[in-house]
């Protein structure tokens, strides 16, 4: 399958197919991880308990000010 860049505001993104997200039983809010992996980019989809401890590893200080 190909995919084209396509403009979402000022960013880009690609847009993955219902038949995708059925496929790998993904709910369409689904969070996920972006990393380099041999001159590509592999997605991993993360549950909400691991995006969450990701962004409290990297935002503790903040997090902590607002809890105030």
């Amino acid at each position: 399958m190909i995919k084209q860049l396509q403009k979402i505001g000022n960013s880009r993104g690609i847009i993955i197919d219902r038949a995708i997200l059925d496929l790998l039983d993904l709910p369409e809010d689904s969070s996920f991880e972006v990393t380099q992996e041999k001159g590509g980019l592999f997605l991993r989809p993360l549950t909400v308990r691991e995006a969450y401890k990701k962004v409290a590893k990297k935002h503790r200080k903040s997090l902590n000010k607002l809890a105030k």
